[in-house]
């Protein structure tokens, strides 16, 4: 089961206790319908939970007892209204011209808190999906109406989100890519078990970057430690081979033999190890002095 049948599972399970949320619910679910005109209205789903609300939710709201049919597909359920009567009793409750052309939304049976939460809960139950935040965040609602588009990001603009649009062929998409406002909107919608599930991952995310940036730096870190090794040696061995070596001071001959003994030790541990100990700073300038006069021995044999 994917990360959004999920979040639809739990939203199947949210009670419906008034009448009022079972309509708005049903409103968000039939406009986002394969079919919602005064010659017909049609849902389909492959969605077993949500087959089994949306005959609930006729039943409380309208008071039409609407069974599904198998669809062609036999994973397919599908809803058909087809008698004008009921028609007419759905688009009077939602105060809707059923001779009007076009999918329109009716704001104003939507003015309590509890009948907007309701409308989104339908408007993703029918119309929208979101991705596995392990991979990504993202949740989405697609519309072939423009109309409806426009009116629909107007109202979750309202509702504090900040959706943004964009088409996908001949359809309109509205969608989310914050974290925090796909945990928002499954709180808001009655799927906080889900939007844990957002926040864990958003968490877990956190801590792989942080390690990945913490094992990054390391990685830079030996890498430079060891190209200034392999420099250093190459600078020694040109000294030694040309006779200036032992004509250094002996502080600085003592640098290049403990580094010739240590090629891959960092310059801390090297340090360390001189009798007596001196600082990282110290050991970096004796050697960092080595690999100057091999280059100023390069640079006058023209090199």
């Amino acid at each position: 089961m994917s990360f959004s049948q999920e979040v639809k599972r739990e939203l199947c399970a949210v009670p419906v206790e008034q009448t009022c949320d079972a309509l708005s619910e049903c409103y968000g679910i039939l406009l986002f319908a394969n079919l919602f005109r005064q010659n017909g209205i049609r849902i389909i789903t492959g969605n077993t939970d949500l087959a089994e609300r949306v005959a609930r939710l006729f039943l409380c709201a309208f008071d039409l007892q609407v069974l599904p049919r198998r669809g062609a597909r036999e994973e397919r359920y599908v809803f058909e209204i087809t008698k004008k009567s009921q028609i007419h009793r759905i688009f009077d409750a939602f105060g809707l011209d059923p001779h009007a052309s076009g999918v329109r939304m009716n704001r104003a049976i939507l003015e309590e808190d509890c009948c907007k939460t309701a409308f989104l809960r339908g408007a993703f139950l029918s119309g929208g999906s979101v991705a596995a935040p392990e991979s990504r965040y993202h949740l989405e609602f697609v519309t072939p109406h423009y109309v409806f588009s426009t009116e629909m990001t107007a109202f979750l603009m309202d509702a504090e989100f900040q959706p943004k649009v964009t088409r996908r062929q001949s359809k309109y998409v509205l969608y989310f890519k914050s974290s925090e406002a796909i945990e928002d909107f499954l709180i808001q919608t009655g799927a906080p078990v889900s939007a844990l599930a957002v926040m864990q991952a958003k968490v877990v995310k956190d801590v792989r970057n942080q390690i990945n940036r913490h094992v990054n730096c390391e990685t830079a870190n030996i890498s430079k430690t060891v190209d200034a090794a392999m420099a250093q040696v190459r600078a020694i061995r040109t000294l030694q081979a040309d006779g200036r070596l032992y004509l250094q001071p002996r502080v600085i001959q003592e640098a290049a033999q403990l580094r010739m003994a240590n090629p891959e030790s960092s310059l801390s541990v090297l340090a360390a190890s001189l009798d007596p100990p001196v600082s990282r700073a110290t050991l970096s300038y004796r050697l960092k002095k080595l690999v100057a006069l091999a280059k100023e021995g390069e640079e006058l044999r023209g090199e």
